[in-house]
């Protein structure tokens, strides 16, 4: 059954940045769910707030992933809605929720994604975060060679950032309607992005992820990239130019090695040399700004409201399965 999904309203706070607030504000907070709040992770320059869930039964060596939110969300309200944690619960896998504020962000409550010192490997919120995963590891001797990060909108953005910066902490990332990495470097240069108008080719694009991380040489993370195609917000012109900067980054041409229908969304993989995907992207038909959700599904995945989408496919399985954690 598919229902719910972005709501639609003017953009009044922030232009056109990311997921559009409602008029009334009276958005009720998403139901208890069990998150931890951890106080103390490091310095924390980015000011920023750690919740994690760890199901019982999960052992030593688990994977992590790190979910991040959109504007006008919470940890809580994502990790109710979106099919993270029952998903979590069934395999025993540990996920780690960065929160920001509107204390560091009054507009919206969103990752500071535009202003360059928040997106530079030694930047206010990617280090607190890469503090926040060093903390996990450590605390609860979880995999580090399996940690992944994805999020949608706002969070899509950080997992570029993360993905860019910090390549050699990530298996693999997923970005949920969001734009390039390093896209904006201003809050003026964000409505150019969302409409997908920076005039980069995928050289371009791509050199703005290698300056993340000069002479890195390391295994870079594989990437997928989910966008509605009826997204009015970030256009959907932006899932292709993801996808542009991060084959150029991953040394895969743009033409895709396999083309399928996914429950009548657009799949496309672009494989390495030796026939391994390292870029899925995902085109949800008739979604807008939303995360996909599947609450009537068997078994159930998340719950539909404003930015989450009943479009019968739950993105946090095939998200898991990109990252190679649930079969």
């Amino acid at each position: 059954m598919r229902s719910g999904g972005t709501r639609r309203t003017p953009w009044i706070l922030l232009g056109l940045l990311l997921a559009a607030a409602p008029l009334s504000a009276s958005e009720p907070e998403a139901a208890p769910n069990p998150l931890l709040e951890v106080e103390s992770f490091g310095s924390n320059p980015g000011r920023l707030e750690m919740y994690v869930h760890l199901p019982p039964g999960t052992v030593a060596g688990a994977p992590l992933v790190v979910v991040a939110h959109g504007c006008f969300q919470t940890a809580r309200q994502v990790a109710a809605s979106s099919g993270w944690v029952e998903l979590a619960d069934r395999h025993r896998f540990a996920l780690l929720f960065p929160q920001t504020s509107k204390e560091n962000e009054p507009m919206g409550g969103c990752f500071r994604t535009w202003q360059p010192q928040q997106t530079r490997r030694e930047g206010g919120e990617p280090v607190s975060i890469r503090q926040m995963i060093e903390w996990m590891l450590e605390t609860y001797r979880l995999d580090a060679r399996r940690v992944f990060v994805t999020g949608m909108s706002s969070g899509g953005l950080v997992t570029n950032v993360l993905l860019a910066t910090y390549p050699e902490l990530f298996a693999a990332g997923a970005s949920l309607s969001g734009y390039p990495y390093d896209c904006a470097d201003s809050f003026e240069t964000v409505k150019s992005c969302c409409a997908g108008e920076r005039p980069l080719d995928s050289e371009a694009w791509a050199k703005l992820v290698l300056d993340a991380r000069p002479g890195y040489a390391g295994p870079r993370p594989r990437v997928a990239i989910w966008h509605g195609d009826a997204d009015t917000l970030l256009l959907p012109v932006n899932l292709r130019l993801q996808m542009e900067q991060w084959t150029r980054v991953l040394g895969v041409d743009q033409v895709p090695d396999e083309v399928d229908s996914i429950g009548g969304h657009l799949r496309e993989r672009f494989s390495d040399a030796s026939g391994e995907p390292v870029v899925e992207t995902f085109l949800i038909h008739g979604m807008g700004h939303a995360l996909a959700v599947d609450p009537d599904g068997t078994p159930a995945c998340g719950a539909t409201g404003d930015y989450f989408s009943d479009v019968d496919l739950c993105a946090a399985l095939w998200i898991a399965r990109w990252f190679g954690i649930v079969r």
